[in-house]
């Protein structure tokens, strides 16, 4: 018994060492992966911070939130951009972009109003003052 569970395991050698290079890599990246989201943890502290100073925390706040939301649409848009039969590296160009928001307006009307007039609230507070 001890013969064939050897040969086995011989056998298996080489396929060990890579599953065991595997799940290094595979624990590196995940490293990596935890290590970038404390960074950006503290990135939008840092940002959450500087605004509040100038704006305070009730509207640094609605600033962040509407760039997460803008980020989160554009990543959303292009990941279904790129769904759509294998595309090479090129396939959300910009008036395709455009069309996408125009059909996310159009499924979602209140929302991209609501999305407008918080983005033009911010800009109109964040102007610099003196100039028209």
């Amino acid at each position: 018994m001890t013969g064939a569970s050897s040969g086995w395991l011989a056998a298996l050698g080489g396929v060990g060492g890579r599953v065991r290079a595997l799940a290094v890599r595979g624990g590196l990246w995940l490293a990596a992966g935890v290590l970038a989201v404390v960074a950006l943890g503290f990135l939008t502290a840092a940002l959450f911070l500087a605004l509040a100073a100038g704006l305070g925390a009730p509207l640094a706040a609605l600033v962040m939130a509407l760039f997460y939301a803008l980020l989160a649409l554009v990543l959303a848009l292009a990941a279904r951009g790129r769904s759509g039969g294998g595309a090479g590296p090129d396939a959300v160009s910009a008036p395709a972009l455009v069309a996408l928001l125009a059909e996310a307006a159009r499924r979602h009307p209140r929302e991209t109003l609501l999305l407008a007039l918080l983005a033009g609230a911010v800009l109109e507070l964040t102007r610099p003052r003196g100039r028209n």
